[in-house]
């Protein structure tokens, strides 16, 4: 399935073409200041999956005509056209960070067999022909994006519009990248996406990511309490079934509220119904099960297993493998999900 992703942010091409890091760090405090009102102030303790200083090697590269630099870290080799040499060490620190960010998130059974490779153009023609050399059958699919980025045949592929908006999705494609290259299953698209959108979340710093926190993601609430006060967010067991391909073609605002939904799935899922006792979300463990089988070759059995029980006329790989992971009843799930969603986004009560 071609990982195509929604843009980041939408903003004119008049705009100036680079924006320095300093601009991108005072975006994310600025977020980081807004969202601590809802339970989202920054922690007291160092997260431990925040690298600090990574090795990096830098040399310089050409696209074409247009001169840039590879960027060599322990796991990645980016190309970039960006002449910001801001980037030259945020990207591995923020790419490094990630990747330790996905291996607790889905801890992979092997390491890469090669470095990652991240491309990251500045301008939006090299980025359409890149992207038809790489994937030709599916380039026009992959180009509807604007923008934005895509992972396919386990390479990111970036078109730059901003740190505040590449970052992010960035971290979102380097997910897609990693569960080709490290993990390799076939994961239904809402816990693929989902977990992806999740990664998405992260404060800025001088030196790139300073804190992890998946609520530090203003596109996704924006998006979400958009759909919620529209009460126009797709029903549980839709967004179980369906994938991106589904929405990708339809409105904006359709595909945004996709993605801000199954971003506030994984939620519901780590955090949603703590218990007054132990403050654990009643789904929690059943969460952490389902992201370490992942890793498993016979994923799909769990979700076969779980059909073969149940009264569906229709299997659907998606909404099987939550049924054997999370729970069958989803009109029970829904509501409880729904519930979360308009408490913390909307602040109700």
């Amino acid at each position: 399935m071609s990982k195509i992703r929604s843009a980041q942010a939408k903003e004119t091409r008049n705009r100036p073409h680079r924006r320095s890091l300093n601009a991108w760090i005072m975006a994310a405090v600025g977020a980081a200041l807004a969202l601590s009102a809802t339970g989202c102030a920054p922690r007291n303790k160092p997260d431990p999956l925040i690298v600090v200083n990574p090795a990096y090697e830098r040399a310089d590269w050409r696209y074409g005509s247009h001169p840039g630099q590879r960027i060599t870290s322990e796991h990645y080799d980016f190309y970039t056209t960006i002449t910001d040499s801001s980037l030259f060490a945020t990207l591995p620190q923020v790419m490094e960070t990630a990747y330790r960010n996905y291996r607790r998130l889905v801890p992979a059974p092997r390491e890469p067999s090669e470095k990652m490779k991240i491309y990251l153009f500045a301008q939006r023609a090299e980025f359409e022909h890149f992207t038809k050399q790489l994937s030709p059958q599916k380039a026009a699919t992959l180009l509807k994006v604007r923008n934005g980025g895509f992972s396919e045949q386990g390479v990111t592929v970036l078109e730059y519009v901003s740190h505040e908006a590449t970052f992010p999705l960035m971290t979102h494609e380097g997910f897609h990248q990693y569960l080709d290259r490290c993990v390799r299953p076939n994961v239904p698209a809402w816990l693929n996406e989902g977990l992806a959108a999740y990664c998405e979340g992260f404060r800025g710093s001088a030196e790139g990511i300073s804190d992890l926190d998946p609520w530090l993601n203003p596109l996704r609430r924006n998006a979400l309490a958009d759909a919620l006060l529209r009460e126009q967010i797709f029903p549980l067991s839709e967004l179980l079934r369906i994938n991106a391909g589904h929405v990708i073609g339809g409105s904006d605002r359709k595909i945004s509220t996709y993605y801000a939904q199954v971003w506030a799935l994984m939620l519901f899922l780590e955090q949603g119904l703590p218990d007054e006792k132990t403050k654990v979300g009643r789904y929690a463990a059943s969460f952490d099960r389902l992201r370490k089988a992942l890793a498993e070759d016979n994923l799909e059995s769990f979700a076969q297993a779980a059909f073969a029980t149940s009264n569906q006329q229709v299997y659907s790989f998606g909404q099987c493998l939550f049924s054997a992971f999370v729970g069958s009843d989803f009109d029970a799930i829904e509501k409880e999900y729904v519930r979360f969603m308009r408490q913390r986004i909307l602040n109700e009560k």
